[in-house]
């Protein structure tokens, strides 16, 4: 393998490594709003759970507002009742006091079947307290973590930064007429994925990037140390 190869792979690594830290970096955001996202669901879901046992407690509570009425109504039936000689009449106050009772039984019922439901709905919001409270410790720990992560990140960055002006210097002490670096930095600046290697060897007479099969031609340039390129993917050739 030629000098200005393994020059150029030690860069590459470094180079490749620094962009997996970046990529890591740029992901942070993502996941941190994630974390955010489900706690505030989690968080939605318990104020719609009280707001409904809100609204069904107040229902209960009218059925004892609608219920005192009715009986209000019956004492004032049988009060009269009391005072009544036509039988016609107290027959009438009868039938009004009958359906009194008819009525209170009917939200009677009405307002167990509410009590009911408000006993399910007080479970549901205890459940979602519960979740709430568990999806607060999980996103404080998620966040934590990123936040160990981006510092993890930044010093890798950091340090591998300080690497590479050493890893620059043969270029400008050994190769300073050659297009080597300038080349390798125009490949890594195109649109490909800053983590794939654009420095690869022939493998099996083709290109260790995309497997394309290269000219004999191309070949013997690379063999010969020549500074070739793949025709279909642009990636920078070597023999090893």
């Amino acid at each position: 393998m030629h000098d200005w190869v393994e020059s150029l792979l030690a860069l590459q690594e470094l180079d490749i490594r620094l962009a997996k830290m970046d990529e890591q970096l740029r992901s942070i955001p993502d996941k941190r709003k994630e974390a955010e996202k489900q706690y505030a669901a989690e968080t939605e879901a318990l104020n719609l759970a009280k707001a409904a046992f809100k609204e069904a407690e107040l229902a209960a509570r009218k059925y004892d507002g609608e219920i005192n009425a009715l009986l209000e109504k019956k004492r004032a039936f049988q009060s009269k009742s009391a005072m009544i000689k036509n039988n016609d009449e107290y027959r009438a106050a009868l039938l009004q006091i009958e359906m009194c009772d008819h009525a209170v039984g009917t939200l009677e019922e009405k307002q167990l079947e509410a009590m009911m439901a408000l006993d399910g709905l007080k479970e549901t919001v205890a459940l979602r307290e519960k979740d709430l409270a568990s999806g607060k410790k999980r996103a404080e720990g998620m966040l934590e973590d990123l936040k160990t992560l981006t510092a993890n990140c930044q010093a890798q960055i950091d340090e591998l930064q300080a690497k590479r002006p050493e890893l620059l210097k043969p270029f400008a002490e050994r190769y300073p007429d050659e297009p080597y670096l300038e080349r390798y930095t125009r490949l890594r600046a195109g649109r490909g994925n800053p983590t794939t290697p654009c420095v690869v060897p022939v493998l099996d007479e083709s290109c260790g990037r995309c497997r394309m099969k290269i000219t004999a031609q191309l070949k013997n340039d690379t063999v010969n140390g020549k500074l070739t390129f793949c025709p279909s993917c642009s990636a920078m050739l070597f023999w090893e």
